[in-house]
């Protein structure tokens, strides 16, 4: 019984050495469109994500809808981040780990290492951030956590980053192979590019939309330059 006690009171003075589980965040889940995470996002900032790390695991009985019933682990990730310009607000002064949460062990999707993914293709990645605590985090974890575009950032130097950004958006070889899936984008995008252009920017840039000679989306930036600007597209000049 002596030497029972002892080994006791000797385990009980060692240090313990098991790991804190992490803290984890509020999970947070939308169905917003690009336009409504733009408003919804106190920082919008041009970048990339590196050093991709798993921060923990989080075990849940339910989420709320849109998220499957059979979802019962959140695998919590982090990663630095790496600005190349802020289009709107502001980034913490000191540089935060970016911590997200994914219901895809080792943080990965399994369309991540596709070279086909509209992700792998875009050469700019434009991220919506807000700060939390010591981190820099997505408005949501489900929902937009970023917008590709296909060129570089750099292709568009002379433009200051609001200008270049809201350029880009209206740009159809920025965000599409063709003018017709560019008329599935710009309904997307226009209200954010508009934001960061102004009306007489938004106002040129919907008309030229208009003059490329595609019927469709001749109809579409029209139509957005009537209903928001009360103003009309020029006629095409016959050739």
């Amino acid at each position: 019984m002596r030497k029972r006690l002892t080994y006791v009171l000797c385990a009980l003075s060692m240090p313990l050495l098991v790991r804190a589980q992490p803290m984890f965040p509020e999970f947070r889940i939308t169905n917003a469109v690009l336009g409504g995470m733009w408003k919804q996002s106190p920082i919008v900032a041009v970048g990339e994500i590196y050093n991709i790390t798993n921060y923990g695991v989080q075990s849940v009985e339910s989420l709320p809808p849109p998220m499957s019933a059979d979802v019962h682990r959140l695998y919590w990730c982090e990663a630095d981040f790496s600005p190349v310009a802020v289009v709107k607000g502001a980034l913490p002064k000191t540089a935060k780990k970016y911590l997200w949460a994914s219901v895809w062990p080792e943080c990965k999707t399994p369309y991540d290492d596709d070279p086909k993914t509209s992700y792998n293709r875009e050469k700019t990645h434009i991220w919506f951030l807000r700060e939390e605590g010591e981190f820099i985090r997505p408005p949501f974890d489900v929902g937009h956590r970023e917008f590709g575009i296909l060129p570089r950032w750099e292709t568009l130097p002379s433009l200051p980053p609001k200008a270049r950004l809201g350029t880009f958006l209206l740009m159809p070889s920025a965000n599409a192979d063709t003018h017709e899936e560019y008329d599935n984008v710009l309904g997307f995008v226009f209200d954010i590019a508009c934001d960061l252009l102004g009306k007489e920017e938004c106002v040129r840039h919907l008309k030229e939309l208009g003059a490329l000679g595609n019927p469709k989306l001749r109809d579409h930036a029209c139509g957005l330059l009537e209903a928001l600007f009360k103003q009309t597209c020029p006629p095409i000049e016959p050739k």
